[in-house]
């Protein structure tokens, strides 16, 4: 190969991936059919293969057009990433930080934190997106997020990602004060219990569903799945669900005297991990960002 793409090249293939067709593309992109065509042919001369194969039934990526894609995704994020990062340098205060977390970190370090990366970058735009790890992980590995912190476990596909321990925090299960199951300490006393878990099927919460196998084979109501920690909380405080949090986000909690914690203390401990990309450097506002994350959680007391 004599030459290499040009840009302009990359981003009128991928609009043309995003479009799903020539016409919808040069709509988007403001330009005629015609010169989107010449666009994607020029491209296809610089690969020296066919990306694209068009038929009565639309369009659809040959096998290099699909290699091609996936690593122009990565190239055009990449440049981005840079040109932003530049912009940050030479806008010192300016810039923006998309993080990824659990509701663990919402009640807990994060007000804090978010407040003392303002005195160093009060100009900054910071983005929250609060989901479980498995809802995380797609955006991360898109770069829609800097980083993202979770629970992992040793069968998650992470070669593509740098996974940095945080902190251990214990678990516990909750239900409201008035609950009859408050007083419980063994797993058996919960068979007739209702509870409320979250849709992940990976990490901390993989861990439990499979150290509990035998109290969930024997529950008379199958648990209700939810990433919503308001959703889950309103069902704990209203219907009498039972839900497994930990320790730390109940003293955080607003309406804490309300809830009981139950008497049951082997619940596995929670390895919370930072995670990002390996081959995307964090910009200069995501890595100062990052190095007060591990501060604040450092100093706080998950136990």
């Amino acid at each position: 190969m004599r030459y290499l793409p040009k840009i302009q090249q990359l981003k009128v293939f991928q609009q043309v991936i995003r479009s799903g067709s020539i016409r919808g593309a040069a709509r988007a992109l403001g330009q005629s059919q015609p010169a989107v065509s010449r666009t994607i042919r020029e491209l296809e001369q610089v690969l020296q293969t066919q990306l694209i194969i068009r038929s009565s039934n639309g369009m659809t990526l040959t096998e290099t057009g699909r290699a091609f894609s996936h690593r122009m995704q990565l190239i055009l994020e990449e440049l981005q990433r840079a040109a932003h990062e530049i912009q940050q340098l030479d806008q010192l205060k300016q810039g923006s930080v998309a993080i990824g977390c659990s509701s663990l970190l919402s009640l807990t370090v994060l007000p804090a934190l978010v407040d003392a990366f303002r005195q160093s970058f009060s100009q900054s735009n910071v983005f929250i997106h609060e989901a479980q790890l498995s809802t995380l992980l797609p955006a991360l590995r898109e770069g829609r997020l800097d980083f993202a912190v979770g629970t992992v476990c040793p069968e998650l596909p992470l070669d593509d990602l740098i996974c940095e321990p945080l902190f251990s925090a214990e678990f516990c299960i909750i239900s409201h004060k008035d609950n009859p199951l408050s007083r419980s300490s063994t797993f058996a006393e919960l068979t007739e219990a209702k509870w409320i878990l979250p849709k992940t099927d990976m990490g901390y919460y993989q861990q439990v569903q499979l150290e509990w196998s035998e109290l969930y084979q024997h529950l008379i109501t199958p648990a209700v799945h939810t990433d919503s920690f308001i959703s889950g909380m309103n069902m704990v405080l209203e219907t009498g669900y039972l839900v497994v949090v930990a320790r730390a986000m109940v003293r955080s909690i607003w309406f804490q005297q309300q809830l009981a914690i139950l008497p049951i203390d082997n619940l596995p401990q929670a390895q919370y991990c930072v995670l990002y990309s390996q081959k995307s450097p964090l910009t200069n506002t995501a890595r100062r960002f990052l190095d007060l994350l591990r501060d604040h959680c450092t100093r706080y007391n998950w136990l």
